[in-house]
């Protein structure tokens, strides 16, 4: 009996681990090309990183783009980067710390409810009552550690890439 319950817990932990992995997958896309035109698509005053080939990058927010340069709000000034000297191109954005922590409520309450349900029953508690305890404290838990990692990352995606020689 006890190692059914173990099992179960493992089971229902690896489960957990796949889904969660699964939805990063999901959110990361294929990266563009080679394909300038892909950045006329981009809204005026989005947060943009430029990667030049010299190895520098500047952030600034987009005010143009045309084919002889993509033109930037660095700091104030206005900034004109010429596609030959163009790496890579990343659109900024702050990840969602509100995502962040119902990811990890829901990943701690699961993972909680798992643990409580494969508890021993020798003493004290039922499995429902140690399962709901601590599928409470651990989508709380979850929930701030979420909430921590969503605030402080900033999501970079790809939208432009020069074709390698």
């Amino acid at each position: 009996m006890r190692v059914e319950r173990r099992r179960l817990t493992l089971s229902l932990l690896l489960a957990a681990s796949l889904s969660l992995s699964s939805v990063v997958s999901a959110q990361t896309g294929s990266a563009p090309n080679g394909d300038w035109s892909a950045l006329k698509a981009v809204a005026a005053g989005s947060k943009l990183a430029v990667k030049r080939k010299n190895g520098k990058t500047v952030e600034g927010k987009l005010t143009g783009v045309s084919d002889a340069a993509l033109s930037l709000n660095v700091g104030g000034r206005a900034t004109d980067i010429k596609p030959e000297e163009v790496q890579r191109v990343y659109r900024i954005g702050g990840s969602s710390a509100k995502t962040g922590a119902l990811i990890g409520a829901a990943a701690g309450a699961g993972t909680g409810a798992a643990v409580g349900a494969s508890g021993d029953e020798g003493f004290g508690p039922t499995h429902g009552q140690m399962a709901a305890g601590l599928a409470v404290l651990g989508g709380g838990a979850g929930a701030l550690v979420g909430y921590a990692i969503g605030r402080g990352r900033r999501k970079r995606v790809l939208i432009y890439e020069a074709a390698q020689p």
